[in-house]
């Protein structure tokens, strides 16, 4: 392997490392044991702990931005996109803003952290205050100073999130959305509608009819856990067949409603894509019986070692 795909691999077992210890009990010895590197490589391409994990965070957060940028080329009226940044603000995301919030405390006592975090939310603040002008040149609210507010919004969405990570048995998600729906209302003066359809492509998903097994039923819990996995390898495969490029899974939600029963008939199993970040993927799965109940439903997050070109998003996407 050349030396840039060692230091991209060096990066993605960083952010391995940092999902599922956090930044602070990120160690070299925990990141090179997960990238199966020696330490000297390590230090060749990154001068200390700190900056390994900064610039990985900086992957993270380059992947959030362009989701971001993406939307705002989705939906032609200001008024969509304001309530459809408010939308993608994902507060349903536990794991997500956990790390954003981990990120937050680290920049406290690490310059380097401090940078990238500026640099997005320098970003963040340019789309929702572009957003914020078209509304002002369409006659649609009145906005004396789009920069201070939308610095603002920033200010109160983050606010909003942290207390919905950390309190989430006070502030559900439909709770912490409405919050910033209605703030971002009252300072502009309007009524946010539900974003009219954006001017997406098709979804892009897998649909498997499948017949239970005995050694299916007598699996339990794990059999759910494969037939999503199964699925989620079928929706990859018929996009990206023979493509070298292999997702790695590094986060698995399921929520298993009811165990599988001899009754359940064939079940329908389904892949569908959630999000497409630089070098990350979301899908989503659902096993459904026969009678139309619904038995699991799993988020997954695949992680590649590079970004995807602009024909492997499209093939993804199609």
């Amino acid at each position: 392997m050349n030396e840039g795909g060692r230091r991209e691999e060096l990066l993605a077992a960083t952010r391995r490392v940092v999902e599922r210890s956090g930044f602070a009990n990120a160690t070299v010895g925990e990141i090179t044991r997960e990238a199966g590197a020696s330490l000297g490589l390590l230090h060749y391409h990154f001068a200390s702990k700190n900056q390994v994990v900064a610039e990985a965070f900086a992957k993270i957060a380059r992947e959030d931005l362009a989701q971001l940028e993406a939307l705002s080329l989705r939906h032609e009226r200001p008024a969509d996109r304001l309530a459809s940044y408010i939308e993608l603000s994902e507060w349903a995301d536990y794991e997500s803003w956990r790390l954003w919030i981990d990120a937050w405390g680290e920049a406290v006592h690490a310059e380097t952290m401090r940078a990238t975090l500026a640099e997005f939310q320098n970003g963040w603040r340019a789309l929702l205050a572009r957003v914020l002008v078209d509304g002002v040149r369409e006659g649609i609210w009145a906005c004396d100073d789009p920069d201070d507010m939308a610095s603002s919004l920033v200010a109160v969405i983050d606010g909003i999130g942290l207390h919905a990570t950390l309190h989430p048995e006070l502030v559900s998600p439909s709770r912490a959305q409405d919050w910033a729906r209605r703030i971002v209302e009252a300072q502009l003066g309007i009524e946010l509608s539900d974003p009219a359809p954006a001017s997406t492509p098709r979804r892009s998903e897998h649909v498997a009819t499948l017949t239970l097994r005995r050694s299916d039923l007598d699996a339990g819990p794990q059999t759910a856990v494969e037939l999503c996995g199964e699925a989620r390898d079928a929706w990859w495969g018929e996009r990206l067949n023979g493509a070298a490029l292999e997702p790695q899974l590094i986060r698995l939600a399921i929520d298993l409603r009811r165990p599988l029963e001899p009754d359940d008939g064939p079940v329908t199993v389904r892949c569908a894509l959630h999000r497409l970040g630089h070098s990350s993927i979301r899908t989503v799965e659902s096993i459904v019986a026969a009678d139309g109940s619904t038995v699991a439903v799993a988020e997954a997050t695949l992680l590649l070692s590079r970004g995807l070109t602009d024909g492997e998003r499209e093939a993804l996407t199609g």
